[in-house]
């Protein structure tokens, strides 16, 4: 019987928790065991005949489209797509089922540690995919069946899926970048700490972890993420705020948090959306402050084949500014957003759970490890 991590996860019935673990298995075996074969392909007989056409090394996207003459390509293609909604879909289902009973807990922990702040007036943003990773509902659930299932299903999904990668609480991403911020700046000591694009607080809670001094602070557009976010921060009883704002103007004042920073927020929009979010990011902190945004590595730290891959999440699951954004050179970013280039890093924060050894031999990851990239602002 599957053991619930917070109050918030319930039990669902045996037949849906089978339906649901079987898609999140069926995804990770075309990630992590089939996909990488391909490889070996494109090196052997799609490579050469590339380069026999072009005369030269072929970009991600000549290596995307050649990859698709290739037939077990284009079938994982459709396995992947259809299992990525048919685990979104089977955790949806039992949200449905268990609305009335989430909404019951969520009032329970209504006045429990975390602070929630809703603004109905809030637009929601255009360049939002109405379905991000093909996830029944999306993150502002437009067909408003209940307030809590987009939440719901996100944590979900990613717990069920995830759970031997970032564990339980899928909250391994959030630990190791902390423990390595910790290490590369370590009389770094933020009193106020701010997450753009925080969905449910899977990495906002492990900072206040890692800073309990610190008043730290979630933001999102999607209410119905923030409103679950903050029952389940209650259930485990971490004080944090859960604020409905947009990462590009967030209307709190100038200099006014010593550290800010997403997680897997940027490639969800678009460039100008990037480039406004890395200004406020710079009006935000205080001098000093530190700003780092955390996603898969860009383009830059990849070679050609292993950029070609994202081909499928732009292609296929609803991720269509991947390919901007993941192109960026960040520091040319940061730096028209104000930072100096001798403020700015790269780093990768290695996971805490492949470190010690947690399910090891269920994660199948390769490197282990979360890339993200920042700057410090000036403290004159």
């Amino acid at each position: 019987m599957q053991t619930m991590p917070h109050d918030m996860m319930i039990r669902p019935r045996f037949d849906d928790a089978v339906r649901e673990a079987y898609w999140g298995e069926l995804q990770t075996f075309l990630e992590t065991d089939v996909r990488p074969g391909f490889r070996r392909h494109y090196e052997t007989s799609v490579e050469p005949q590339l380069r026999d056409v072009l005369h030269r090394s072929p970009d991600r996207h000549e290596i995307a489209t050649a990859m698709l003459g290739y037939p077990a390509n284009r079938a994982w293609y459709v396995a992947r797509t259809t299992a990525q909604r048919q685990a979104f879909d089977a955790s949806r289902a039992i949200v449905d089922q268990q609305a009335d009973e989430l909404s019951a807990r969520a009032r329970a922990l209504g006045n429990g540690h975390a602070v929630l702040e809703l603004d109905a007036s809030l637009p929601f943003p255009r360049y939002v995919q109405a379905e991000p990773h093909n996830m029944a509902g999306g993150y502002d659930d437009s067909t408003g069946s209940h307030p809590l299932a987009a939440g719901a299903t996100y944590d979900r999904a990613l717990a069920v899926h995830r759970v031997a990668a970032m564990g339980p609480l899928v909250d391994d991403v959030g630990h190791s970048i902390a423990a390595m911020l910790k290490t590369a700046f370590p009389n770094f000591a933020p009193r106020r700490i701010l997450e753009l694009g925080c969905t449910v607080g899977h990495t906002l809670l492990p900072f206040k972890q890692a800073y309990p001094a610190a008043e730290v602070v979630g933001i999102d557009v999607s209410g119905p993420c923030l409103a679950y976010g903050a029952a389940r921060a209650s259930s485990l009883g971490v004080e944090v705020t859960f604020s409905e704002r947009n990462a590009e103007h967030t209307g709190y004042a100038d200099a006014s948090f010593d550290l800010v920073f997403s997680r897997i927020l940027l490639h969800e929009t678009c460039e100008e959306a990037a480039r406004a979010i890395f200004a406020e990011c710079h009006r935000l902190l205080r001098p000093g402050g530190i700003m780092f945004h955390s996603d898969a590595p860009q383009f830059d730290e990849l070679d050609a084949y292993a950029q070609s891959l994202r081909d499928w999440d732009i292609r296929c699951n609803a991720e269509p500014f991947m390919d901007g954004y993941y192109a960026m050179v960040l520091e040319d970013e940061f730096a028209r957003a104000g930072f100096a280039r001798d403020t700015m890093f790269r780093l990768f924060a290695p996971s805490l759970i492949v470190q010690a050894g947690y399910r090891a031999e269920e994660t199948r990851t390769s490197g282990g490890r979360y890339f993200l990239a920042g700057a410090r602002k000036a403290t004159n």
